[in-house]
């Protein structure tokens, strides 16, 4: 095996053991082929990490650390109408370190987004996937511009090319922003001369971002 599992094990860390989920040990056990005193790693998605051995339904808690927290950037995006579209959208921008994913409320948007605990499992995963230490934060309502920490850019034809500075990034919906619905104060981002797609715009735009900071 190139590398040990790593898998997320949510706080509080007490005592010497961390117990695990049914899922997590047949994911370990079954599909994984673990055995006992097999080295995993771990994060509670706070910015714990450390590295333990299988036991018995439990690690043996080893080695922890804090990990810092890079750049804390929010996405705001008007959610896809497909689920598998707005599945890649959530996992992709959490595997890329984003440190919250809010849904944007549009005039044109028409996706309805999923449910919390799927929009959970898929930010686990990803995390899990990426080996990060930090869970994304996401849920299920739709929010309105004056819920988004400023500075906001806005992805955008007409913009400059360069990644702006910005705590937020907003990607709007598939038929486009409608007339005087961006606020004043929200900057503008050209991606490229492509029509891009809402979750390729997401994972576009945010690759640059953390690439930029």
């Amino acid at each position: 095996m190139s590398r040990i599992p790593h898998i997320a094990v949510g706080a509080p860390w007490d005592g010497p053991e961390l117990a695990l989920s049914t899922a997590q040990w047949r994911r370990l056990t079954k599909v994984l082929r673990l055995r006992r005193g097999d080295a995993v790693s771990y994060t509670d998605g706070l910015g714990a990490v450390g590295t333990g051995t299988v036991l018995d339904r439990s690690l043996v808690r080893g080695e922890e650390r804090e990990a810092p927290r890079g750049r804390e950037l929010w996405v705001a995006a008007a959610p896809p109408a497909n689920k598998d579209r707005q599945r890649f959208l959530v996992e992709k921008v959490a595997e890329l370190g984003v440190a919250r994913l809010l849904w944007l409320r549009t005039e044109r948007g028409k996706g309805r987004v999923a449910s919390g605990p799927k929009l959970f499992a898929w930010a686990l995963a990803a995390l899990e996937q990426s080996r990060g230490a930090w869970l994304m934060e996401t849920a299920p309502e739709l929010v309105g511009w004056g819920e988004l920490a400023a500075p906001v850019v806005v992805c955008r034809r007409g913009g400059p090319p360069a990644p702006p500075d910005a705590a937020t990034v907003v990607v709007g919906p598939e038929g486009g922003f409608a007339d005087g619905e961006i606020p004043p104060d929200a900057s503008g981002w050209d991606l490229g001369p492509t029509v891009l797609r809402v979750e390729t715009a997401a994972v576009a735009a945010v690759a640059r971002m953390m690439g930029a900071s």
